[in-house]
């Protein structure tokens, strides 16, 4: 499968993050964001030049160049490796590719083969998810990673000591995250293909939701449905500004809000649940 990259510099390098908001819903699935330059990277058979270009003039002023290419499935991995420093978290986690060196003064680390279309650990919507995990009692819990791209918060709760199951829709994600099971020796996860229907068995303690805003409110009631009495839900991959109407339709649907993070402009709420 070939994707198609776009960069784009800016004189304010604020806007990277909004117009990593808005390509987010013309569904492209990965960003570089680097010096204040966006890399944005979809699969060439879901793009769509007219929709792009909609998006992209309404933020002209901002915009200084903005660049396309088609970067053939063969050279993804090199062109992946090229721009994917690894990813530090305080003394808790570190997440690299096999040709980084891994630290030993941290709790854990977290292994992934290179890949762009799946998630990487840069995203401050990740950070924040995998740093509110790392408060959690998450030693004996039922974990639900609903949306797993390459299955880092899998990873990490696996590492510390909970069992379950990770959610993906898109086949070739979900391949990519059992492989990144097997390269940090994880046994007690499994992978679903798969989208909300998959959401079945047992109670889960915790569920994480790493997506977007609109699936999260698609998904509420499922989500409710699937914890167990005071389960735990920890939602991210929204925007700051979302936080307000997002809090008040989770607390509509069964929910008590118990925290919300930002950094820069992306959020994170947890909420635990009470009805």
């Amino acid at each position: 499968m070939n994707y198609i990259e776009i960069s784009l510099t800016f004189h304010d390098s604020s806007f990277a993050e909004i117009l990593e908001a808005e390509l987010t819903e013309l569904q492209f699935e990965s960003f570089t964001l680097l010096d204040g330059k966006l890399q944005a990277y979809i699969p060439s058979i879901d793009y769509s030049e007219e929709e792009v270009n909609l998006v992209l003039e309404s933020y002209s002023d901002a915009i200084i160049k903005a660049n396309t290419k088609e970067i053939a499935h063969e050279n993804w991995n090199a062109v992946w490796e090229s721009n994917y420093p690894p990813v530090r978290i305080d003394d808790e986690l570190f997440i690299g590719a096999a040709f980084h060196d891994f630290p030993n003064d941290v709790r854990f680390n977290i292994k992934l083969e290179p890949n762009m279309s799946f998630g990487t650990g840069h995203h401050p919507t990740t950070e924040q998810v995998l740093r509110y995990m790392s408060t959690l009692p998450l030693n004996g819990k039922r974990f639900m990673d609903f949306g797993c791209g390459s299955a880092i918060l899998s990873i990490y709760a696996a590492f510390c000591g909970s069992v379950s199951t990770g959610i993906e829709i898109d086949a070739h994600a979900a391949d990519a995250a059992r492989h990144n099971l097997k390269l940090n020796n994880i046994s007690n996860f499994d992978i679903v293909t798969g989208g909300i229907e998959s959401l079945r068995g047992e109670p889960y303690d915790i569920i994480a939701a790493n997506i977007n805003r609109n699936i999260i409110e698609e998904c509420l009631k499922d989500f409710h449905d699937a914890l167990a009495s005071k389960g735990w839900l920890i939602c991210s991959g929204f925007l700051a500004s979302d936080v307000p109407d997002l809090k008040l339709t989770i607390e509509s649907s069964g929910f008590s809000i118990q925290t919300h993070t930002n950094i820069d402009d992306w959020a994170m709420i947890a909420a635990k649940k009470t009805l």
